[in-house]
């Protein structure tokens, strides 16, 4: 899995830090990172966009991208090539909430780790961004998602020296769509309607001294609930009317 910076690489990844498009998904292998748990227990990690590769001789950095169902919600599919496919819709209480709205119903999961065995590298010696979107068009611009600075929050966090950095977050979290100063910059799109039907647009960059390292990119095309999904929650709410109207 891990590679040489390749011009092919290299071209790819100075296309997203100059704000190119970020439509195609771009990875080295699409399938199991066992080592990723993003930061959570039970978080599948069978399916993911991964990017990895030799850098400064002999430290290797990798960057990794998936999309997987928050809660108990249905499992995303995928086409095998770095495009996921989830439902519409939030989740409004159920199994496993807390809160009367806790988020879409599929999660954004990452990955970031330098491999040093001279155990001197970290990831704040690279410039890394991770890139998210709330605009549902097909095919939107670097320039208009949002992005967080990782370098910039590791170094403010209590863990500068971090080699690993994973995660599992929902684009309705309230952090995503507020400013913080060189560490969050929300999209240009006002506000991610988790029922609006689309394409979401995910990337990892990595830079050094200005110079682009790698990357990694994703899709999320959002799609209608199935029929039987809709029909399924009122069947269930006729049978135990049923129920009942037996006992009573």
């Amino acid at each position: 899995m891990r590679k040489t910076l390749t011009v092919v690489s290299a071209v790819a990844a100075a296309t997203l830090v100059s704000g190119g498009a970020a439509a195609a998904p771009i990875f080295d292998v699409f399938g199991p990172l066992p080592e990723a748990t993003f930061g959570g227990t039970g978080i599948p990690n069978d399916a993911v966009a991964v990017s990895s590769q030799f850098v400064d001789g002999d430290t290797t950095i990798t960057v990794a991208l998936s999309a997987t169902q928050r809660l108990f919600n249905p499992a995303l599919t995928n086409d095998g090539a770095g495009t996921y496919f989830a439902q519409a819709g939030s989740n409004l209480g159920g199994p496993g909430s807390t809160s009367a709205l806790e988020g879409a119903l599929w999660n954004v999961n990452y990955y970031i780790d330098v491999d040093d065995p001279g155990a001197t590298a970290r990831l704040t010696d690279y410039d890394i961004n991770i890139y998210y979107d709330f605009d549902p068009a097909f095919d939107n611009g670097l320039a208009g998602l949002g992005s967080i600075n990782v370098t910039s929050w590791l170094l403010a966090g209590p863990n500068p020296l971090a080699t690993t950095t994973q995660g599992s977050e929902n684009l309705l979290f309230d952090f995503l769509g507020v400013a913080v100063p060189g560490i969050v910059t929300p999209p240009t799109f006002p506000a991610f309607d988790p029922n609006a039907l689309g394409e979401y647009n995910f990337a990892i960059t990595v830079a050094r001294n200005g110079f682009p390292v790698e990357t990694v990119a994703m899709d999320v095309q959002v799609v209608p609930v199935p029929a039987a999904a809709v029909l399924f929650p009122s069947a269930l709410a006729m049978l135990g009317w049923m129920r009942r109207r037996r006992v009573s």
